[in-house]
């Protein structure tokens, strides 16, 4: 006799049906909400109260910046020394970025905010995850090398900015990302549950995309691969491929940042593999969180640092330090965070599509004699 597993609304929480006999039981890590889980209400407010905290955490870096753009030179050591054109330019962007990124958590406050369109949320997240994330690291690891002698102090200021304009901007980003991306990962539970509770080897192949994600794959990896790997012999104090200039600017706050760029980039390449090959029978939310994190903090400051320095007129201080080697870094990092995008995007689009099919209910059959009524669920892959 054939046995079947029942369809559900919710395909990866299912309980077994009674009726058949061959159902494996359910496994606990996806049966439903536990005495110790908080309720979706519960964790609504919490979100909502984690988005205004991230709203906040943002306004200083704001207001800093709209007092430059503005022509305030409040913490600039010499302000008469300041390519006004420059300077207004790259603050407005900046400010920009961060409105966007306090535009999205104002978005993550609402209590309804499940009807916008997820990649409205999703991409300039994941940018901001990026970036924010890198920062998050490497800062008190600064911090801590300081504390015990072994590197300078991140906030002790410079012949640019005053120290007290470091501690606003680098403290408002580690709180805003803290709160930001709790307040995000919050509702990514509530919106994708059921994927993130999904066995890494019984992703679904709706589409038969699966050959293909696995050359995207397999191509950002390498990419995230080979950047990681330069980047943690430069945290190391190599000086491989590096300026004079840049040489010659080196300090400990640039290897720590380019040992958590670089570390990150390596976490994110595994993540990728396990996902586009299906290894393993960990839940899909580990590798996916090395992943987005890993491809977002270096399309975020790839791109970001690459066109900087694309833009850089040539006698510059930027242009003298950014050597061929670290165009191709920069170069690396972009591409394999546009193709792990497209993976990601892909998927998420075909998954949303099979799991409103398996979710839809099945019209009234009669069985025969001995019969069994049980549907099958997501294709294990």
């Amino acid at each position: 006799m054939e046995s079947r597993e029942p369809t559900h609304s919710d395909p990866h929480s299912a309980a077994p049906d009674p009726t058949c006999a061959d159902t494996a039981a359910p496994d606990p890590a996806q049966a439903g909400p536990r005495a110790d889980v908080p309720d979706a209400a519960g964790r609504g407010a919490l979100r909502r109260r984690l988005a205004w905290s991230a709203v906040l955490a943002c306004s200083p870096y704001l207001l800093l910046k709209l007092l430059w753009v503005v022509g305030v030179d409040v913490g600039v050591v010499h302000p008469d020394e300041l390519n006004r054109a420059q300077w207004v330019a790259a603050n407005a962007l900046t400010f920009g970025m961060d409105t966007i990124a306090a535009l999205i958590a104002y978005t993550l406050s609402r209590p309804r905010e499940a009807r916008i369109r997820a990649w409205l949320i999703t991409l300039p997240l994941w940018v901001a995850s990026g970036l924010l994330v890198v920062i998050m690291t490497a800062v008190p690891l600064s911090l801590l090398g300081a504390a015990v002698g072994s590197t300078g102090n991140p906030f002790a200021g410079d012949d640019f900015l005053r120290p007290w304009v470091y501690a606003v901007v680098y403290g408002g980003f580690i709180v805003e990302g803290a709160v930001l991306l709790a307040a995000f990962g919050l509702y990514v539970h509530e919106r994708w549950g059921a994927l993130l509770r999904v066995r890494v080897r019984a992703l679904p192949d709706p589409a038969g995309t699966r050959d293909a994600q696995r050359v995207l794959g397999t191509a950002a990896a390498v990419l995230l691969g080979v950047a990681g790997v330069l980047r943690m012999t430069w945290a190391l104090g190599s000086d491989l491929g590096m300026s004079e200039r840049w040489v010659a600017d080196r300090d400990a706050t640039g290897r720590w940042m380019d040992g958590v760029q670089g570390g990150l980039a390596l976490i994110g390449a595994v993540g990728l593999i396990v996902l586009v090959y299906r290894i393993g029978g960990a839940r899909v939310r580990g590798p996916l969180a090395m992943a987005w994190f890993g491809a977002g903090s270096a399309f975020g400051w790839g791109g970001w640092m690459g066109l900087i320095s694309a833009g850089a007129a040539p006698e510059s201080t930027l242009a003298e330090r950014t050597s061929s080697l670290l165009h191709f870094v920069y170069t690396a990092e972009m591409i394999s965070g546009v193709l792990a995008l497209t993976i990601g995007w892909f998927f998420l689009a075909e998954y949303a599509r099979h799991a409103a099919i398996v979710a839809r209910p099945a019209p009234t059959q009669s069985q025969p004699s001995g019969g069994n009524g049980c549907r099958s669920e997501l294709s294990a892959g």
